[in-house]
């Protein structure tokens, strides 16, 4: 059995080790990274299973028409949220399943622990908002579900502002007992990735952050970076499927494209950004694939880009 340590964790997120040890040291000792990776006959057969899926239309496909399903997800989280006398516990995400496969550079692995994968994403986090959130005064989140990357956040800082938005009224209804139970500074606002509310203002020296919510817009990205443009906060920062990333000569990468573009995900982002960066309109700081994800895909590579004035 192997394990993951501070120096596959620097790797990945490519940073040094003795920045990972400084800001996550006592966070990955208490964690359990050890895996086994499939055999190559268990690899070739996930990858038939999860392409014969595809070939079959057995995902649903992204895009505004599930606005419903969000709706319903954040009005579940919402009612375990007050049930359990507001336990933050209960605003995770439920769609990582520890007790499956997970793609881990370049081969399928089983994970020793059931919360691999939430540990994993806990860690990159906490890196990611350590090294870049640190020097602004507010953070914006777009897309934000249940709040869990603001509550993170505002756990590692208690001296900015944090604003979530999203498109389901839940969402805010959550971040307002979140508020009121915690005396929180994270506060909820409604907004449509698909069609940006401009009388939306991004104060100075600020962050615009999004985590897998711009998969759901596919093709139709262009009006929320539009908004980002037009808005110029000092940062922006991309934790999403990036397509462009993917080797599609490579079988293992192949299926995952697949089922990216099965599932209708976010399609020529990280392309119109370079493109942008050409035209001198954006400085792109850095795109990285951290070679990790779920069964079907990778949700934690990111893109950090600066809109110039």
């Amino acid at each position: 059995m192997r394990t993951l340590g501070i120096r596959d964790f620097a790797r990945c997120f490519g940073a040094s080790h003795a920045e990972l040890r400084g800001c996550c040291g006592d966070l990955l000792e208490d964690c359990d990274f050890r895996y086994r990776i499939c055999p190559p006959e268990e690899k070739a057969a996930i990858i038939q299973a999860i392409w014969g899926r595809c070939e079959r239309g057995e995902f649903s496909v992204s895009g505004p028409h599930r606005k419903s399903d969000w709706v319903n997800g954040w009005n579940e989280i919402l009612g375990e949220f007050r049930d359990s006398g507001f336990d933050l516990n209960t605003l995770t995400p439920k769609d990582i399943h520890g007790d499956r496969p997970m793609r881990l550079n370049g081969e399928y692995i089983v994970a020793n622990s059931a919360s691999f994968e939430r540990d994993y994403a806990t860690v990159f986090r906490t890196w990611l908002f350590r090294r870049y959130f640190a020097s602004y005064a507010n953070i914006y989140e777009f897309g934000c579900g249940t709040g869990h990357n603001l509550l993170l956040c505002a756990k590692l800082f208690n001296d900015k502002n944090f604003y979530g938005f999203d498109w389901a009224p839940s969402s805010q209804r959550i971040l307002e007992l979140v508020s009121t139970h915690y005396n929180s500074r994270i506060h909820g606002y409604p907004f449509d990735l698909f069609e940006p509310d401009h009388n939306v203002d991004i104060h100075p020296n600020s962050i615009a952050y999004t985590s897998a919510a711009l998969e759901q817009l596919g093709k139709g990205f262009a009006q929320f970076l539009d908004f980002l443009l037009a808005k110029k906060p000092s940062l922006c920062i991309n934790v999403e499927c990036l397509e462009e990333l993917y080797d599609e000569d490579n079988p293992f990468d192949k299926v995952a494209l697949r089922y990216h573009k099965a599932r209708g995900y976010l399609e020529g982002y990280l392309t119109a950004l370079k493109q942008l960066e050409i035209e001198k309109k954006i400085e792109i700081i850095d795109a990285r694939r951290l070679n990790f994800g779920s069964l079907f895909h990778e949700v934690y590579s990111f893109a950090i880009w600066r809109p110039l004035l």
